[in-house]
């Protein structure tokens, strides 16, 4: 069913459902883990060691994950700095799911490294290695959470205040935050523009600082860039294919027109990328391990297949048209950009013959475990207020009205 979107409305439904039981299980599990790691250490519940000093916390939960929760990222450049307004309905949406994918990486570094009180440190200038690439990752990712992202979603929240049920007092103070919140609200966008084009580029900094120990065909100079387009991408992506799964949970109607302009953006982007990473292949004279066919070379050549069909696929018009079609395409082409972001930090790390890494199952449980913290927020926050779009008919059924004043 195709509709046009307007405006944002809850879900009706209850929200513990078996579902919901089984990821807080889940998430239960991972909080009493990493309260165990914070007495016991890392290498009591990670696999970790001299040579992979990173692993699924670090490596997956943030550089990983975050480049898929750059949703907000990525449909507020369409809207704040190329202002195409057609696709500020789905700001909401991109924004929560932004929220949700760095607080659950933040936790994931926080477990990482431990003592996460010291970070109060941070706030004192004369603590800081100002030549340390993962100072200015850790200032800007919680700068975007805590001024962009906070400021981002809060309409949302205090909307719900306006509602009849609450007294005039609260709506009042309620209208009195919304008038503040619209004031500073250029300033976060600012913020939310410039915050994650810096640490995401600066992720793939940190790679190119590991030189030789990063197998060269993902060891370039051209990586900030790579990773940085990769996260716009992934961000795309993982608006559509949410707001695809939600409609289909929650037997909504999909408004196809604009999610297949955001996937033909999304295609257009990829083929950059592309061109992008196979002329910097050729460009280093490195297409010889492209074809040497052993493990580093499967991998590269899974990554392109899976990047570059969808980004061919989505190119066309009834690709786009087809939901079915253009949800297999962007699933393919979420585990092909998250297998390139994850690549280069373990798979192609080679820090010496003598180590090996792989994950425990408490530390897989733990990573598991703060993405079904993201997902319980999810399924919270649109239960109970106004996230998803929905066509105006929804929207004034839900107010009482049965068609427009």
């Amino acid at each position: 069913m195709n509709a046009h979107w307007e405006r944002a409305l809850r879900v009706d439904g209850p929200l513990f459902t078996k579902w919901f039981w089984a990821l807080a299980a889940l998430a239960g599990a991972a909080i009493l883990l990493s309260i165990y790691r914070t007495y016991a250490g890392l290498g009591a519940v990670t696999g970790l060691n001299d040579g992979y000093s990173w692993g699924l916390f670090k490596n997956f939960n943030v550089t990983t994950l975050t480049a898929l929760g750059s949703a907000g990222y990525a449909v507020g450049v369409l809207v704040w700095i190329f202002n195409r307004q057609k696709y500020h309905v789905l700001m909401r949406t991109a924004a929560l799911i932004s929220i949700l994918s760095y607080t659950s990486g933040m936790i994931g570094i926080g477990v990482d490294v431990g003592r996460p009180w010291n970070i109060v440190w941070v706030l004192d200038p004369s603590t800081w290695n100002r030549y340390s690439i993962l100072l200015e990752v850790l200032i800007c990712m919680t700068g975007y959470l805590l001024l962009g992202l906070q400021t981002e979603n809060l309409p949302a929240f205090v909307e719900r205040f306006l509602e009849g049920r609450y007294p005039e007092t609260w709506k009042h103070k309620a209208d009195t935050a919304l008038k503040f919140v619209r004031r500073i609200y250029p300033f976060a966008i600012g913020l939310a523009f410039i915050l994650p084009s810096m640490h995401q580029s600066s992720l793939g900094s940190l790679m190119m600082l590991a030189g030789p120990r990063v197998h060269p065909l993902w060891q370039t100079p051209m990586l900030p860039v790579l990773y940085l387009l990769m996260a716009y991408i992934l961000g795309m992506a993982a608006i559509v294919g949410i707001l695809m799964i939600s409609c289909l949970a929650w037997n909504r109607p999909l408004d196809m027109k604009i999610l297949g302009r955001l996937g033909y953006i999304t295609a257009l982007a990829t083929m950059v990328w592309l061109a992008l990473r196979v002329g910097d292949i050729f460009g280093r004279g490195m297409l010889p391990l492209v074809f040497k066919f052993d493990s580093y070379s499967v991998f590269f050549l899974l990554e392109m297949v899976l990047i570059n069909v969808p980004g061919v696929m989505l190119l066309r018009t009834k690709w786009r048209d087809d939901p079915a079609k253009m949800y297999r395409m962007l699933v393919m082409l979420t585990v092909g950009g998250l297998l390139y972001r994850y690549v280069p930090t373990t798979i192609a790390f080679i820090p010496g013959d003598q180590y090996f890494y792989f994950p425990t199952i408490p530390e897989l449980i733990i990573s598991g475990g703060f993405i079904a913290l993201a997902i319980i927020g999810y399924l919270y926050t649109v239960k109970r207020y106004n996230i998803l779009p929905v066509p105006l008919t929804y929207w004034y059924a839900a107010q009482g009205k049965s068609t427009a004043p």
